[in-house]
């Protein structure tokens, strides 16, 4: 039985959007260690790894034992640690080599002493996000981490992390500058007390897709590794953002339409909140929206249809708004491609149900 509404992925685009990113000559010296919770496919991966990709991140242990069952041997998992789960991370860290997140200090106790098996240990840096992680500025709590990973014969240190999520907030590419300009500033000052005050080396570890178009070697002089992760699908977000262009975006919703209102240029589809989020951005028409539609074909993403958005979601239902050419080319029981405005989220959203992959 089909299941609807299910992920359509443009293999080629993904293809193509790994290809510029990974031979891009400002990265050249960088470590990728990509956030796979974006596709959260083992065939996804493997165009990773075909590009030489063998370090991978991702948000929950499930999702690192799901790779881990398909050969990745280096995981983190980017997610402060849960003292709740020390029994698994230690299993999964007897068969891989596992890296952990924590930026509070009596759990990474528990933790050095709970985990039998050798695991790396990453510090969370907040540098204006306010999500997670200890203030870059609090030298005292990083310190006191190092020193108790550093009394442990077992388990070691990995380095510092940081997310600049605001930078998804951004009102322009100068705004995206600003955040990587400031965050990075905080993140060298912290790395090189560090290595002042304990000897040891301290890489940093950042990512955000947002970011890429926008590094430069100034910025990424003091930068180890990178973990940015929607570059291999892209959305609208990053469409409205100025990340990338509406035709690189690689993954969309196929979904049923339902019923035409012709009388109101309106569309109903079986597609909700429940498959695309509630987040909603800029469309190309200026509007706000939670998707704009694009034709689709039997393997690849098609054109944008001029001036049709996902206008508004219930649970299981959205309501396009179209143009009056709409109702010529479609009809009830067609299927019509979305593209999200968030990727990520409208693929966790569909769990297994993908196509062309």
């Amino acid at each position: 039985m089909s299941i609807s509404p299910k992920i359509f992925i443009d293999c080629n685009r993904a293809k193509a959007n790994l290809k510029a990113v990974f031979e891009d000559v400002r990265f050249s010296d960088i470590t990728f260690r990509p956030h796979f919770k974006t596709h959260q496919s083992i065939g996804a991966g493997m165009w990773f790894r075909n590009a030489g990709i063998k370090k991978i991140t991702v948000s929950s242990l499930p999702m690192a034992e799901y790779f881990a069952a398909g050969g990745w041997n280096d995981i983190l998992i980017a997610l402060p640690l849960n003292i709740n789960h020390i029994a698994q991370y230690d299993i999964l860290a007897s068969k891989i080599k596992l890296h952990l997140l924590v930026d509070n200090n009596e759990v990474l106790s528990l933790a050095l002493s709970g985990i039998k098996n050798p695991v790396s240990i990453y510090l969370k840096a907040d540098v204006g996000y306010g999500r997670a992680g200890w203030p870059a500025e609090n030298t005292k709590e990083f310190l006191k981490a190092i020193q108790l990973i550093s009394q442990n014969d077992i388990h070691s240190f990995s380095g510092i992390l940081s997310h600049f999520g605001n930078t998804y907030g951004a009102k322009s590419a100068e705004d995206i500058i600003d955040i990587n300009l400031s965050s990075i500033t905080r993140l060298v000052v912290l790395k090189e007390h560090i290595e002042t005050q304990t000897g040891k080396q301290c890489p940093i570890s950042i990512g955000d897709t947002p970011s890429l178009p926008h590094y430069t070697p100034g910025m990424l002089k003091n930068i180890s590794e990178l973990r940015p992760g929607n570059f291999v699908y892209y959305d609208m977000m990053q469409v409205a953002l100025g990340t990338c262009n509406i035709n690189q975006v690689a993954a969309a919703l196929e979904a049923d339409i339902l019923s035409l209102y012709p009388d109101r240029n309106e569309v109903l589809v079986h597609a909700g909140a429940v498959h695309l989020s509630k987040e909603i951005c800029l469309m190309p028409d200026g509007k706000p929206g939670f998707g704009a539609l694009v034709r689709l074909y039997e393997d690849s993403i098609g054109e944008v249809i001029e001036g049709c958005f996902v206008d508004r979601l219930s649970q299981e239902h959205g309501i396009l708004r179209v143009t009056p050419d709409f109702f010529k080319e479609f009809h009830v029981g067609d299927s019509i491609g979305i593209l999200p405005v968030h990727s990520c989220l409208m693929v966790a959203a569909a769990g297994s149900h993908f196509q062309n992959l």
